[in-house]
């Protein structure tokens, strides 16, 4: 048997696409998968001076491989959950989710103590994480950073920023943790919702493929993700919103620890946090609690 599997071209991206398949073979050792790399817009337009936020919503690196998904022209994709949109193209569904990595966010040239010095220029491109450092350092400058993470790491380098934001859950899988300074407590710096699990996408009615990748499927990861990513449909959340949200499953409990910020752009955001814990067959209705019950406390009426 023969398929194709599409990958954004980075490092990370191939490499996530190798593990995937790597794991594929192993269940099916008679399977063959050609590897076809597809750009995004994402991918094209990588210029620190076009935020990430001006391509609106979540997608922007996923909707070529998407489109080549519902064209026939590849057979399942691998994508960092994070950069699918919260609701998926009609004729697609997530058919697995592998054991996610460790969702943590870190820090990378400076400790979270020297954070106060002032003057320093961070740089990440993501609203959530500059909302969550400015809530705690207002005198910081964040600035857009882009690129791949090897191109981060450089831009580090050469100096052009005493410190960068980046998931951890990356650098492992490029065998990069050495380069980490300091993880970043996750009850204060909510990660991005999906951040470190991966998706296996594929056609909704491509049921040869499904059943072959569902195997890969981590139960746990499964439901975390689901909570996390209908807490993110049921506030709207894209590229510009400031929103984070993380789930853990322990025994027959998921707990759902979600923030979400009024005004990226404020030097001092107000911060809306809220906890709750329900049973795990209620993971896709525990994020739209959740979610309805800071955008009442952000709407008051």
């Amino acid at each position: 048997m023969k398929l194709v599997v599409g990958t954004r071209g980075s490092a990370l991206a191939t490499r996530q696409t190798a593990d995937v398949v790597a794991a594929l073979q192993s269940l099916h050792p008679d399977l063959v998968v050609e590897t076809r790399i597809i750009q995004t817009k994402g991918d094209l337009t990588q210029a620190e001076n076009i935020p990430l936020a001006s391509f609106g919503d979540k997608g922007i690196f996923a909707r070529e491989l998407e489109s080549a998904l519902l064209a026939g022209e590849i057979d399942f994709a691998v994508h960092s959950m994070k950069d699918l949109a919260h609701t998926l193209p009609e004729g697609l569904t997530i058919a697995a989710i592998p054991e996610r990595q460790d969702p943590r966010d870190v820090i990378i040239g400076r400790t979270l103590g020297e954070l106060s010095a002032p003057g320093l220029r961070i740089g990440t491109g993501s609203a959530r994480r500059r909302a969550l450092l400015f809530s705690r350092f207002p005198d910081l400058t964040a600035h857009e950073i882009r690129g791949n993470i090897d191109t981060r790491l450089r831009k580090l380098r050469d100096g052009g920023y005493d410190a960068i934001i980046l998931a951890m859950a990356g650098l492992a899988r490029l065998g990069l943790q050495d380069q980490v300074t300091e993880a970043l407590d996750p009850e204060w710096f909510v990660p991005d919702p999906g951040q470190g699990a991966l998706a296996i996408q594929t056609r909704a009615g491509d049921n040869r493929v499904i059943d072959l990748v569902s195997a890969l499927t981590h139960r746990e990861t499964q439901l975390a993700v689901e909570a996390e990513r209908s807490f993110l449909r049921a506030v709207g959340g894209g590229c510009h919103t400031p929103v984070g949200a993380l789930a853990i499953v322990s025994g027959g409990t998921i707990t759902l620890s979600a923030m979400l910020a009024a005004s990226e752009s404020a030097r001092a955001p107000v911060l809306l946090r809220a906890s709750e814990s329900a049973p795990i067959d209620e993971a896709l209705s525990l994020g739209t609690r959740v979610a309805r019950a800071l955008t009442d406390r952000n709407n008051p009426t």
